[in-house]
C-alpha cells in the first residue's frame, strides 16, 4: 500500500531468497496488523534514488544482510534522505557490510570479528535505558530468546547517540542505538532480524512495542497507522453466582466491564435478578460456558472428568439445549453475549449452526470444532493455528476460523508465547507446565494466595497485549476469586491499576 509521504519504504532484495521469504513473518505480518501503510521496493529490479526516498516517512531495512545489496551511492542516498528528515530503522544487525556512508555518518566502528568475547552470537538482551521513547514500556529488564542469533559487532560510536539495549552476551556491545542527523532519525538494531522468526522469539512475544515505536519514533511527522485503540477488559468462566456477584461490582469499581460466563442451571433466582441488574446497567455481558461443570451444552465429553474422547450431541438434543437458553434469556431479561466461552474449549460441529442463528459468532479462543479437549486443548492443531493472523498464534489470534468462516476468533493471548517467556512466568512462580497457563489466579489464588504474585501476572497479561498493538482479555475462573475474600480482590485489582498506570 503506498500511501506517498505518509508510508513506509521497505528496501528487499528478492534475489536473495532464503531472506526475502522470511520477510512474512518478520515484516509484514507485523506492518499489516500495527496498520502501518508501507511500498516494497526491490533493489533486485531497481536503483534506489534520493526522490523515491523522499517521497516516504520512514525507510525500514527488515532483511537480513541488505547491507550487500546496497551500492555506495544508494546507501549515500538514504544517508542524504535522513538529513532531510526521512526516518531510517534498520532492523538487520549485520552493520558490518553496510557502506561507508552510512557508518561514517553515523559514527559507526564495526568488524566482523570478535573483539569482545569469542563469538557474535546471543540469546539475551538488557533494557539499559527506559526513558526514550521507544523502551518507555520497559522494565529495565532482561530479555531472554529461545535461541542464539547473530549479532553485528559495533565496536564505538563516535557521534552523539543514545544505547537503548545492549547484548548480554559478555561483550556489553549496543543492541539497539538511536541517533539523530540533520532533521532526520534513526534507530539501529544490531540483532539478526530473526529474532522476529517465531523460532527464536517472534511477534506477539513481548518484544513488539520495541518493534513499532521505532518506527513511530524515527518517522517523520505527521505519521499515520490504523492500529487497533488499547482496550483491556476479563473473562470469568464457570461462573454461579458466588457471593450475589460481588466481585463483578469490585471490577467495575476498577473500570471493568467483565465477560461472565455461566453455569446456567446453578444460577438462582435472586442470581437472576443480579444478572439482569448488571446487563441493565451495562456492567457485565454474559454467556452460556455450560449448564453445569459435568453438563455440558456444546459438545458431549465421555465423561464430565474424561475428555480424551467425546460425540456430538443430535441435532434434536441441540435443538432442545438451545431453547432452554433462549428461554433463560428471556426470562432473565437479558441477551447473549455474541462471544462463546466454552466449557472445556469443546465445540461440536453441530452446534455451528445454532450459534450462527443466534449471532454468537465470536470466539474467545481459537476452538478445535468437533475435537475434545484431550486432543486439542482449548485451540486449533498447530499446522492450523500456524497460519492464522497476526502472528501463527503466538500472541493469540485475531482472525476468521479456519473450518468455518462465519465464526471470528477474537482471542489475544499472554500465554502463546516464545518459550523463554513462558520458563520466566514458571521461573517467577505464577504458572506451573502442568497448570492452565491462561488463569491468572490458578497458581495464584486456587492452591495458595499471593496477592502480589496475582497482580504481576495480571499486569504481565495486560503490558505484553497492549505493547503487540492487541487488546487485551484477562481470564480466570469464578471459584478461584471465591478464594479470595473481597478486600484481597480489591487489592489485587488495586495493585494491577498501579503496575499498568504507564497505560
Amino acid at each position: 500500500m503506498d500511501i506517498g509521504n505518509m508510508s513506509l519504504l521497505c528496501l528487499v532484495d528478492s534475489s536473495n531468497r532464503r531472506n526475502f521469504e522470511m520477510l512474512h513473518e518478520i515484516l509484514w505480518s507485523a506492518l499489516n496488523f500495527f496498520g502501518m501503510p508501507y511500498k516494497v521496493f526491490d533493489l533486485a529490479k531497481n536503483s534506489l534514488s534520493l526522490e523515491e526516498l523522499k517521497a516516504h516517512s520512514v525507510v525500514v531495512i527488515g532483511q537480513e544482510h541488505l547491507g550487500k545489496s546496497l551500492s555506495e551511492d544508494e546507501t549515500k542516498y538514504i544517508i542524504d534522505a535522513v538529513a532531510e528528515g526521512i526516518g531510517l530503522v534498520v532492523f538487520d544487525g549485520d552493520v558490518h557490510h553496510y557502506k561507508d556512508p552510512l557508518k561514517e555518518t553515523l559514527g559507526l566502528k564495526t568488524t566482523e570479528e570478535p573483539t569482545h568475547m569469542p563469538h557474535l552470537t546471543t540469546d539475551i538482551i538488557r533494557i539499559l535505558d527506559n526513558s526514550h521513547y521507544i523502551t518507555a514500556g520497559k522494565e529495565l529488564e532482561f530479555i531472554r530468546f529461545n535461541s542464539p542469533v547473530q549479532v553485528g559487532n559495533v565496536v564505538s560510536i563516535e557521534r552523539e547517540h543514545k544505547i537503548l539495549a545492549i547484548l548480554a552476551n559478555g561483550s556489553g556491545c549496543p543492541a539497539l542505538i538511536t541517533e539523530t542527523y540533520g532533521r532526520g532519525r534513526v534507530a539501529l538494531f544490531t540483532l539478526s532480524p530473526k529474532i522476529w522468526l517465531s523460532k527464536y522469539f517472534g511477534h506477539g512475544g513481548g518484544l513488539d512495542d520495541i518493534f513499532w515505536k521505532s518506527i513511530v519514533w524515527v518517522a517523520k511527522k505527521p505519521f499515520v497507522m490504523l492500529a487497533m485503540p488499547p482496550f483491556v477488559t476479563i473473562r470469568i468462566d464457570d461462573c454461579s453466582g458466588a457471593n450475589n456477584f460481588e466481585w463483578v461490582r469490585i471490577l467495575n469499581k476498577h473500570g471493568f466491564m467483565p465477560h461472565v460466563s455461566l453455569f446456567t442451571d446453578n444460577i438462582s433466582d435472586n442470581g437472576a435478578k443480579i444478572i439482569k441488574d448488571l446487563y441493565d446497567a451495562g456492567l457485565a455481558e454474559f454467556s452460556a460456558h455450560a449448564f453445569t461443570w459435568t453438563k455440558q451444552i456444546y459438545w458431549k465429553p465421555k465423561s464430565p472428568i474424561d475428555h480424551s474422547r467425546g460425540e456430538e450431541y443430535s441435532e434434536d438434543e441441540l435443538k432442545r439445549f438451545f431453547e432452554i437458553l433462549d428461554s433463560l434469556a428471556c426470562k432473565w431479561g437479558i441477551k447473549w453475549s455474541k462471544v462463546l466461552t466454552a466449557h472445556f474449549g469443546e465445540v461440536g460441529k453441530n452446534a455451528l449452526s445454532f450459534l450462527i442463528e443466534r449471532g454468537i459468532t465470536y470466539l474467545a479462543m481459537p476452538y478445535a470444532f468437533g475435537i475434545p479437549y484431550g486432543e486439542s486443548p482449548l485451540e486449533l492443531r498447530e499446522e492450523k493455528m500456524k497460519r492464522l493472523k497476526p502472528f501463527g498464534g503466538q500472541g493469540g489470534v485475531i482472525d476468521r476460523h479456519p473450518d468455518n468462516s462465519e465464526f471470528f476468533i477474537a482471542a489475544p493471548s499472554y500465554w502463546n508465547i516464545p518459550k523463554s517467556m513462558l520458563q520466566l512466568l514458571v521461573d517467577k512462580g505464577v504458572i506451573t507446565p502442568q497448570g492452565q497457563i491462561y488463569d491468572f489466579l490458578w497458581e495464584t489464588a486456587r492452591v495458595k494466595v499471593d496477592i502480589e504474585l496475582a497482580a504481576w501476572y495480571a499486569a504481565f497479561g495486560i503490558k505484553l497485549c497492549l505493547d503487540s498493538l492487541s487488546f487485551a482479555v484477562l481470564v480466570t475462573h469464578e471459584q478461584n476469586i471465591s478464594v479470595l475474600n473481597s478486600q484481597e480482590w480489591d487489592n489485587l485489582l488495586t495493585r494491577v491499576d498501579k503496575l499498568t498506570s504507564k497505560f
